[in-house]
């Protein structure tokens, strides 16, 4: 604004310019030291870190903190893979020697009832061979009876047949 337009302004406006312009440097003041906060901060970090150099060599170690716990995870990573290793051949050791002496007892107790019922066989059929040959005995027996009695009977027929023929 001018000279000119100032004077022409009335008492309750120039109040409030004066107003806006109090607004305006507070909030352009907490700017500036919001300003100097951000550059007190750049300069600390300056000063600690001294140089890129400085900088460089404390991302390095960084960096060498890294890889060696890297390498420690590593490690920690194969033994205790070396121990499931050893764990699980163990087991597997122990799994075959339960399934051989499992198969050895399913052996031994198929060998038990194969002769079982072998012998079970065996006193079967010779139980059934007496019983055939004592069956075979007693229709023997009827039969030469039989014939003993039919010989007779033909024996009689026989002179039954010869006195019918001499008249």
């Amino acid at each position: 604004m001018t000279d000119k337009e100032l004077r022409k302004l009335n008492r309750s406006d120039l109040l409030e310019i004066l107003l806006e312009q109090s607004r305006e440097i507070d909030r352009l003041n907490a700017l500036v030291a919001q300003m100097q906060e951000q550059l007190d901060s750049r300069q600390l970090l300056l000063d600690n870190a001294g140089s890129i150099a400085e900088a460089s060599l404390q991302v390095s170690h960084v960096f060498e903190a890294a890889q060696q716990a890297a390498e420690q995870y590593l490690e920690n990573i194969r033994t205790l893979s070396g121990r499931q290793e050893a764990v699980c051949a163990k087991l597997e050791t122990e799994s075959r020697q339960k399934a051989e002496q499992l198969l050895a007892e399913t052996r031994a107790k198929c060998q038990a009832l194969e002769a079982e019922t072998q012998e079970t066989c065996s006193r079967m059929t010779r139980e059934a061979q007496e019983q055939a040959d004592k069956t075979w005995a007693e229709t023997k027996l009827k039969l030469d009876q039989f014939l003993e009695q039919q010989a007779g009977l033909r024996a009689l027929l026989g002179l039954f047949n010869g006195e019918m023929k001499r008249p």
